[in-house]
């Protein structure tokens, strides 16, 4: 059903980490979910995506993680995908 695909998908996309993924793939795969609830009539936020995205990246990106945290201004997933 819709419903459990929804719940799927949110939970994959909470779940997901970059472990050894490179950093296109990892971006890649967060932009597979959110299309895919997308064409079920699902809205994810911006900052849910940038949210799910930086809680999943690998230990060598903390400076980062704490850097774009820190920020007055919040960043798009497209303006992060492009700072990675």
């Amino acid at each position: 059903s819709t419903t459990t695909r929804k719940l799927q998908l949110r939970q994959k996309l909470s779940n997901i980490r970059q472990r050894d993924m490179s950093v296109v793939d990892y971006t890649s795969r967060i932009k597979e979910i959110y299309d895919s609830l997308a064409s079920i009539n699902v809205t994810v936020s911006e900052n849910e995506m940038v949210q799910a995205c930086l809680g999943g990246l690998a230990q060598k990106f903390e400076s980062f993680q704490m850097t774009v945290c820190m920020r007055e201004s919040t960043l798009s997933f497209f303006e992060l995908q492009s700072m990675l």
